[in-house]
């Protein structure tokens, strides 16, 4: 780095080159898109194509995420200390090529054994091997987001233009795979047809991120394993457990209305087929509204964003409650537009800040920890995940959820209508109102981040730190 470089970057004015922006930021077409289709399509492709009973289901999601409890710490930890020439994050984006292909095709292959048990037996050991795949991958792909640069103002650019592609790859992901498997004329070469496709769209990405991106050359952790730590010393930071409510929380929300959605176009709308209208205008005005919440961020706060994103969900929820099936397409898609104009924030608010808060971990710690934060909030978020999901199949199957037999779309009984409705009305509600009260509470705005990194820049040099600012800042953030 040139002189004049190393000075921008300690006045906070680092540049970034913006072929590293563009080939960072598409990688993030797999964590956008992978969760998206999961979250979207496979607890249906469960119970309707392998059929495998709710229950079954529940539980191929429920023991995923615990094996995720696993191997989502380790992977922050070995990341942490990774020792290459590439770096701590990099070889891990050129080894998972061709894994991140595998794993996505395994997780679509339409089994058909006789057993209920063997076809529950490989989607379990599909989906752990995908969800493994994912965290060698994404974890220190997060991580990254934080090294490339701790300019503010870049920081966020870069996870503008990360997110803007995750977005684009989660509407693709919501239209394109039902398109697929229609125009396949049989459903199980249909779903094979569209893994393929996908898994070379999620795994290709990685060459560029691999080639293009390069970290800064921070010195590894040196901490040794402790599970206690790995898990217990990021909650312990104030700004990081508001982080959490506000990402976990609207994530949470966004899961909810995933899993729920296609029962409730199949069963209650009536139109299978239609969801992926539907849902492609919900994520379009969703990418539309993004530079509208940043200017309100920009005038405002990025909490008041996130607040205004979430009562605006709110009321589509109400919407999408009342709508009835008899009522015109164009009334339907209106209520996706609403929704997305909403969900805009809260999915966006929350990523552009984690940086920030990798931050405050190291004023804490004194040590440069992004892989091992990053993972509790992916780690958080995939447990809570799998939970909410397991949940509604549970509920739906308690209720008295049909499996189809063939291709015949079966008659619901009344109390599956009824769930479905109420959980795609509650809860996003309840679950965006804790996201809010997290919103209302964070308390690391730019001038208080642009103080704790020129502090930060001097403990690295050894230079001495006003006592009274550091006690302030930690009092503050942690």
């Amino acid at each position: 780095m040139s002189k004049n470089k190393q000075v921008g970057a300690a006045n906070g004015t680092e540049k970034v080159p913006f072929i590293t922006k563009f080939f960072f930021g598409f990688g993030d077409v797999y964590g956008g898109g992978v969760f998206n289709i999961i979250n979207f399509f496979y607890a249906i492709f469960l119970t309707d194509v392998v059929k495998i009973p709710p229950a079954y289901a529940s539980l191929i999601f429920l023991v995923g995420k615990i094996w995720d409890a696993v191997t989502d710490p380790i992977m922050g930890y070995i990341s942490d200390r990774t020792k290459s020439k590439w770096g701590r994050r990099r070889p891990y984006f050129l080894f998972g090529v061709p894994f991140i292909f595998l794993s996505f095709v395994m997780v679509w292959y339409p089994v058909s054994f006789e057993s209920v048990f063997a076809r529950f037996i490989y989607a379990l050991f599909a989906y752990m091997f995908l969800n493994t795949v994912v965290t060698m991958v994404l974890i220190p792909y997060t991580a990254m987001s934080a090294e490339i640069t701790l300019d503010y103002n870049e920081r966020t650019a870069i996870n503008s233009l990360r997110l803007t592609f995750s977005l684009l790859s989660s509407l693709l992901c919501a239209v394109l795979p039902m398109m697929i498997v229609k125009s396949a004329g049989d459903v199980k070469k249909g779903y094979l047809l569209m893994s393929v496709i996908f898994g070379l769209f999620f795994a290709l990405p990685y060459l560029g991120v691999f080639a293009f991106t390069k970290e800064k050359n921070f010195k590894p952790a040196t901490t040794k394993l402790n599970f206690k730590d790995l898990i217990i010393e990021p909650l312990k930071i104030k700004t990081f457990r508001l982080y959490l409510g506000m990402f976990l929380f609207a994530y949470l929300a966004i899961d909810t209305v995933s899993v729920i959605f296609p029962y409730y176009m199949k069963y209650y709308v009536g139109k299978p087929f239609f969801v992926s209208a539907v849902l492609g205008v919900l994520l379009i005005t969703e990418i539309i509204f993004v530079p509208v919440y940043a200017t309100i961020a920009r005038k405002k706060s990025k909490n008041f964003a996130y607040m205004l994103g979430a009562f605006v969900w709110m009321l589509g929820s109400v919407a999408t409650f009342f709508f009835k099936p008899e009522w015109s397409n164009a009334v339907l898609l209106g209520i996706a537009a609403l929704i997305g104009s909403g969900v805009s924030a809260v999915a966006v608010m929350p990523h552009t800040i984690l940086g920030d808060v990798t931050d405050v971990a190291e004023l804490k710690s004194g040590e440069r920890r992004e892989g091992n934060i990053s993972s509790m909030a992916t780690f958080l978020r995939k447990v809570a995940s799998a939970l909410v999901q397991a949940v509604i199949l549970l509920i739906l199957g308690a209720v008295g959820y049909i499996n189809p037999v063939g291709n015949e779309i079966p008659q619901q009984p009344a109390s599956v209508i009824l769930a479905i409705r109420m959980i795609i009305l509650f809860g996003p509600i309840l679950l965006l109102a804790i996201g809010v009260i997290s919103a209302m509470k964070y308390p690391l705005k730019p001038e208080r981040h642009k103080l704790l990194v020129s502090i930060l820049e001097k403990r690295r040099k050894g230079d001495k730190v006003e006592e009274n600012i550091l006690k302030e800042l930690e009092r503050e953030l942690i």
